[in-house]
């Protein structure tokens, strides 16, 4: 399962894509808003048909590199508030060491390389400070 969805993950459902009868172990990250005195929620947007082909490209390396036997990446865009959830990755291998490996490196890849960028917003939120493009700052 790979999507970007603007409706709330269903994290459950993101477990089950990835349960296999030969998995022993199944790890999870789920990225959340966290609770920031000047942010009331974190705004996403998304450059989609890369998004999607960069996020299934990152679910074949983790199978090549780490041995898992599947990966599920959701990820959310539009406005997510504190507490919600933002990312969900579930990684389904033989054994928890690759498990949870497979899922560290897919999270650090998701925000590295993935076109998802973020912008706080909240009470004492600035204007977005424009750059000699014109572009708005975002940080990712």
């Amino acid at each position: 399962m790979i999507r970007i969805q603007r409706s709330p993950i269903d994290v459950a459902a993101v477990i089950d894509s990835v349960r296999r009868d030969e998995a022993g172990a199944i790890a999870v990250f789920l990225g959340t808003v966290r609770a920031d005195p000047d942010v009331d929620a974190l705004d996403y947007e998304v450059y989609k048909p890369m998004a999607i082909r960069t996020l299934a490209d990152l679910v074949d390396v983790a199978q090549a590199k780490f041995g898992v036997v599947a990966m599920s990446i959701v990820h959310r865009v539009g406005r997510v508030p504190v507490g919600g959830d933002s990312v969900a990755i579930a990684c389904a291998a033989i054994h928890r060491a690759e498990a949870f490996a497979a899922c560290a490196w897919a999270m650090d890849e998701v925000k590295r390389v993935v076109p998802i960028w973020k912008q706080e917003t909240g009470p004492r939120t600035p204007r977005a400070r424009r750059r000699r493009s014109g572009a708005r700052r975002r940080t990712r």
